[in-house]
């Protein structure tokens, strides 16, 4: 029998086929580490990504909130009413104030102008008894109400263009003087008549038509009493012409809401004196991101 000789490996091969081993198994270790280190970093990416959208989420959510927030107006001896959301400076607003310091373009027309369901001069033109679309149906409630207690009552005046209201100014001015016409009738610009949202109250009759009297009549009474609860203000009341910038009209209503409206009832002031609480609301909701 022949013994076979084992065959001897070299040094040197071993070495080499270890180094080979660790090459292979540092190169998978390194694989390995890549891997993880990129797993790691798309992690943390989505991470960072996830905490982006939420903080935007957060703020966003915060800026609606806030915009959201009611904004409160306490005029002295009323109760607290919410502040419409609009920018009273704005022509259109139903609150916008109107006065010799605080015009409106003589450009302005109001967007929808309707003939009221109401009684009406009709011997004025279409244009010259129409309203906003807006104070319609409360007008109609009004002058409803006021029929079921036994007043008649009748519009003389609505809406009026500026250049109406300069036909009507300059011809009181041709009569009487232009400072003392400016005493019982605006410029163009200046008139409450021009938003649409003002109107002068008489009855069929025209018992004390669109005179001082009017006060002292019943249905003038009732309407001092009871305008309020529909959403009409008397604009230029007695003893606040210094304020207004006019004469005493019990005749002349304007439409500013309910809320308001009682507010100014309740309150004794003009919409005049009220325009600085309803300016800091404005202000409140323009930082609120409200308008």
């Amino acid at each position: 029998m022949k013994i076979r000789k084992s065959r001897r490996i070299s040094p040197l091969r071993t070495v080499i086929v270890i180094i080979l081993s660790l090459v292979i198994m540092s190169g998978a270790a390194f694989g390995v580490y890549t891997y993880l280190h990129n797993q790691q970093i798309a992690t943390e990416a989505k991470q960072a990504e996830d905490a982006r959208i939420a903080a935007e989420k957060a703020l966003a959510d915060a800026k609606e909130a806030k915009r959201k927030e009611p904004v409160y107006i306490t005029l002295p001896g009323a109760k607290q009413i919410r502040a419409t959301v609009d920018d009273y400076t704005h022509p259109a607003s139903m609150w916008v104030l109107v006065n010799k310091t605080h015009a409106i373009p003589t450009t302005y027309v109001p967007s929808s102008l309707v003939l009221p369901d109401v009684e009406e001069r009709a011997d004025k033109s279409s244009e010259e008894r129409s309203v906003r679309a807006d104070i319609s149906v409360p007008l109609k409630s009004m002058f409803t109400a006021a029929s079921a207690d036994g007043h008649a009552l009748m519009i003389g005046s609505a809406y009026r263009s500026a250049a109406l209201q300069k036909t009507y100014f300059d011809s009181y001015a041709a009569a009487s003087g232009a400072e003392a016409a400016n005493q019982y009738s605006a410029h163009p610009g200046e008139s409450e008549h021009q938003t649409g949202l003002a109107v002068d109250i008489s009855t069929v009759s025209r018992n004390c038509y669109l005179n001082e009297c009017f006060t002292s009549t019943p249905d003038g009474q009732w309407l001092a009493e009871h305008a309020h609860s529909y959403g009409f203000t008397l604009r230029y009341p007695k003893g606040k012409e210094t304020i207004t910038g006019y004469q005493f009209e019990p005749w002349h209503y304007r439409y500013v809401g309910v809320d308001l409206a009682t507010a100014l009832h309740e309150s004794g002031l003009t919409l005049d004196e009220a325009w600085s609480y309803l300016q800091a609301a404005l202000t409140t909701l323009q930082q609120n991101g409200a308008i």
